[in-house]
Order: structure tokens, then C-alpha cells, then sequence
């Protein structure tokens, strides 16, 4: 029932169209309105920008002081406690360029001046409307260049963040929860969106395995982020493509980095493990468990490709730069051409598109992992162990599921 496993290629135009739109940049205003039921002094008071004040968003807690009185700029200061104990600092400052008390509100971002507007926030509007017994709340958050996906985000987060207003106002209490059920449905929809595009290439069989395999490794990329003291990430899923899942918060060391890269394919691992349980404890239903750890095992094995932006690429772009400094790009684009050549040998355009990419990405001098703590030496030896301890243990269990599946050997 999986033969078209064997027979893949018609979904390469469109992967490399779901490639191309996710690179695609440019500029995006989500905007949102909702109903709140207060006075427009009320709600005007709570999305006000004044020396003093201060919010508290969750784990966040933000800070708005005066840093220039002249100009009228202020500094607002978010300090995001993690599960560990530890706090993560972000500050930028803002000015208010239009201001109609109860009415209207326009802030402005400062501070940019000769950098990149890409993925800022650059400006926020605020329209207030009495409507019946309360007043209609409008945002619109005008963003720098964003990516596709990151548009989707931006939209979902500023629906979540509309409502946190309303809960604010309405019960003194931010309303965290639509912020959190739109996550888990952006996740939903992308996964079966991605499923009938699997089922249209492979099958309805195959592409309810692909879906499992990728949930189990995304999901390892969250408990990273969560076991650094995150609060819980998003998991996209992206037709033909695979899935993402994506940290709220920046990384503060390349450790992170590469701990919360390994442990997709790491935890990856349970699942290959339990489809060897299956195939043993449930001899009736080993065919379908022989295919769900093939599906886990090559999806992984793939995964660790010494490439970006794949995981075992960002592994290695990390412990490269520890080793190469500014050299590490040459690193990058000689893995790039390794994975092409291969490609090129067994007959994989997939292979040949994804090393091409790996070089064209590192042509030009580029900062890799800016700001983040170094590694250590030990950290950089736990590293290249777990990398070669996961691709050792995908390997043999491949050769274990493939006897179960002779049909695609």
C-alpha cells in the first residue's frame, strides 16, 4: 500500500515552490479588532504608553521608563522569567507620533537607524470606537520584512495579543488562553492541510505516518525549549515540505542551540523503539509498525544531514564556528557540495536542490549564531557524540525496518 514511497517525484515543483514563498520577504500589517466591554478611557488606559508603567504578559514582565525627554522617546524593558529560575532581558525604545486621548494612539519604533527593519516591529496603531456599552477596540501592527510563515505568526500573535488587552481590561487578568488555543489550532490546520498533501503524493496510509513521525520530532524540539526554561514553542506543519517548530523566546548560547536541534531526532528515537516493540508484541499489525519506524528512521536520517537548515546543519554550523571562527561558512558550503554530489550520484534531485542551497546560503560572509555564548569544549565533545550516537543508532535500526519492508529495497 506504499509503493508510491518509490516513485516520488511529482511534489518536487511544488516543494520547491513552498521553498521558495517561505523565503519570500516583505512587508506585512496584520491588523485585528474586537469588542471590549469598558469605557474608551479605560481601554485607552491600558494600551497607553507613559513613564512608569508597567504590564505584566504571563511570564513577562514590561518596563516603560523615559530615556528622552526632548525627543519624547521612551525605553520599554520585557524581562521573561523562565521555568528555570533564570530571566532573559529585551529592551527597545518607542515613541508615540500620534496621540488622541480615548480615540486614537500611534506608536512608533526608534532606535534603528542604520540597522535591518527585517522581522521589527516598526510601528503600532490603536483606534478606538464606542460601540453599545463598550468600545471597539482596532489594531494594525505595521512590520519590517517577514518571511511567509513568520506573516502567519504575526497575525496569530497579534489576534492573541488583542485578546490579552480584553482580558486585561474586562477582569484585570490578561486572557492568555485564546493566545494559546490559537497556537494549537494554527498547528492543527497545518497538519491536516499537510496531510492531504502527503495523501495526494503517497497515499492516505503513508501520509498519516509522515504526519506521526514529524509530530513526534517537532514535539522534541518543544520539550527543549521548555526543558531550557521556555515557555511552551509553536509547531507548524508545512506541506511537501515537513514541519517547524519554533521557540518564543531567542537562544542565549550556541549549547541551546544545538541541544534544542538534536532533540528532534533525539526523542525521534522512542518512536523508531516502540515501532520495534510493535513489530515484536504485535505480530498482526508488524507490517504497518515496520513502516512507521522506516518512516521515523529516514525522516531523521535526513534530518541530520549536515546541512542547513537542517538539524544536523545547525549542529554543525555551531561546532564549525567553534573550530573555524569566521571560516565556518567554508565548512557549510563544502557539506553543500558533498550532499549535491551525492545527489547528483544516486539519482535525488531533493538532495541536489537542498546541497545547492546549503552553498548559495553561505556565499557571502555571514555572522553565525551573533550575540549567543560560545561553546565549550566539553559542550562541543557532548555534541559531536550525540550527533554521531544518533545517526549510528538511525543507521542500524534502517537496516533493521527495511527486512520487514523488501518491497521498496
Amino acid at each position: 500500500m506504499f509503493s508510491s514511497l518509490g516513485q516520488i517525484g511529482a511534489e518536487v515543483p511544488l516543494m520547491v515552490m513552498f521553498l521558495l514563498l517561505m523565503f519570500y520577504q516583505r512587508r506585512v500589517t496584520p491588523r485585528a479588532s474586537l469588542w471590549i466591554k469598558a469605557a474608551p478611557s479605560k481601554v485607552f488606559e491600558a494600551i497607553d504608553l507613559y513613564s512608569g508603567k508597567r504590564e505584566n504578559w504571563g511570564q513577562t514582565v514590561s518596563d516603560v521608563t523615559m530615556v528622552d525627554q526632548a525627543k519624547g522617546i521612551f525605553e520599554k524593558t520585557y524581562v521573561t522569567t523562565l521555568t528555570n529560575g533564570s530571566v532573559q532581558r529585551f529592551a527597545a525604545l518607542f515613541s508615540i507620533t500620534r496621540r488622541e486621548r480615548y480615540s486614537y494612539l500611534e506608536i512608533a519604533r526608534e532606535g534603528l537607524e542604520g540597522k535591518s527593519q527585517a522581522r521589527e516591529l516598526l510601528r503600532q496603531t490603536y483606534t478606538l470606537t464606542p460601540e453599545g456599552e463598550g468600545t471597539r477596540l482596532a489594531i494594525a501592527y505595521h512590520w519590517g520584512p517577514r518571511m511567509a510563515l513568520a506573516q502567519v505568526i504575526a497575525r496569530a500573535d497579534l489576534w492573541g495579543g488583542i485578546h490579552r488587552i480584553k482580558g486585561l481590561v474586562e477582569n484585570g487578568t490578561p486572557n492568555e488562553r485564546p493566545y494559546h488555543l490559537i497556537s494549537i489550532a494554527i498547528s492543527l490546520v497545518t497538519a491536516l492541510i499537510s496531510l492531504g498533501a502527503f495523501a495526494w503524493i503517497l497515499g492516505p496510509e503513508a501520509a498519516a505516518l509522515i504526519i506521526i513521525a514529524l509530530a513526534v520530532h517537532e514535539f522534541g524540539h518543544l520539550l527543549a525549549y521548555w526543558l531550557m526554561g521556555q515557555p511552551w514553542g509553536r509547531m507548524i506543519f508545512l506541506p511537501f515540505l515537513g514541519a517547524m517548530a519554533m521557540p518564543r523566546l531567542p537562544f542565549e548560547s550556541q549549547g541551546q542551540v544545538i541541544f534544542a536541534a538534536l532533540m528532534g531526532p533525539g526523542l525521534s528515537v522512542l518512536l523508531a523503539l516502540a515501532s520495534v516493540a510493535g513489530v515484536v508484541l504485535l505480530p498482526a499489525h508488524a507490517t504497518s509498525f515496520y513502516w512507521l519506524g522506516l518512516v521515523t528512521v529516514l525522516l531523521n536520517m535526513s534530518n541530520l544531514l549536515p546541512i542547513e537548515p537542517l538539524d544536523g546543519g545547525i549542529a554543525l554550523r555551531s561546532m564549525l564556528h567553534w573550530l573555524m571562527g569566521r571560516f565556518a561558512r567554508f565548512g557549510l558550503m563544502a557539506a553543500g557540495v558533498i550532499i549535491m554530489a551525492s545527489g547528483f550520484y544516486v539519482g535525488q534531485v531533493l538532495f541536489v536542490a537542498v546541497g545547492l542551497l546549503a552553498v548559495f546560503t553561505n556565499l557571502k560572509t555571514r555572522s553565525i549564531d551573533p550575540g549567543l555564548r560560545t561553546l565549550t569544549t566539553l559542550q562541543v565533545c557532548i555534541s559531536l557524540f550525540g550527533y554521531v550516537a544518533l545517526l549510528a543508532a538511525y543507521i542500524s535500526m534502517m537496516f533493521y525496518f527495511t527486512k520487514g519492508v523488501p518491497a521498496i529495497i
